[in-house]
């Protein structure tokens, strides 16, 4: 039996529209990603109906940063954590991150922040098809510092 998979976010207009009435459909390869994204992106405590809901690399956002190395563990940990418990069709996660500095300079006002970009990538298999899943998400944290 083939599952059907709606593209997120879910536009409610197109479906309550008479003459169109169905929502967007995409793959399970794109069902997947897009539910890592909103995991990624979703504090715990945002999603009235599961309080558990997304990942905890939020309470991390304006955390002074001793140790890199510790960092990126307690994320990664975070991270496989609430993707173990949330997206049951894939298996085997291997999370790669690379931790980078940004300067934002504010023309109109010449204020410079300093934000962490994080690039995480994603390898893992599609339990029902057995193929292999590349994934890349792209996250900015916080100002680190204003000049």
């Amino acid at each position: 039996m083939r599952e059907t998979y709606y593209k997120i976010p879910f536009d409610f207009g197109t479906l309550l529209d008479e003459e169109q009435g169905m929502q967007e459909r995409c793959s399970e390869k794109e069902s997947i990603y897009r539910h890592i994204e909103l995991l990624i992106t979703t504090c715990p405590g945002e999603h009235i109906y599961d309080r558990d809901f997304g990942s905890e690399i939020w309470d991390m956002d304006f955390e002074r940063i001793v140790s890199l190395e510790t960092w990126k563990t307690k994320f990664k940990k975070f991270l496989c954590k609430a993707i173990s418990a949330y997206e049951r069709r894939i298996s085997g996660c291997d999370l790669k991150l690379e931790v980078s500095d940004v300067l934002h300079e504010n023309v109109s006002d010449t204020n410079v922040s300093v934000r962490k970009r994080v690039d995480i990538y994603i390898e893992t298999t599609v339990v029902s098809s057995g193929e292999r899943l590349n994934l890349h998400h792209r996250l900015y944290l916080g100002p680190l510092s204003k000049q």
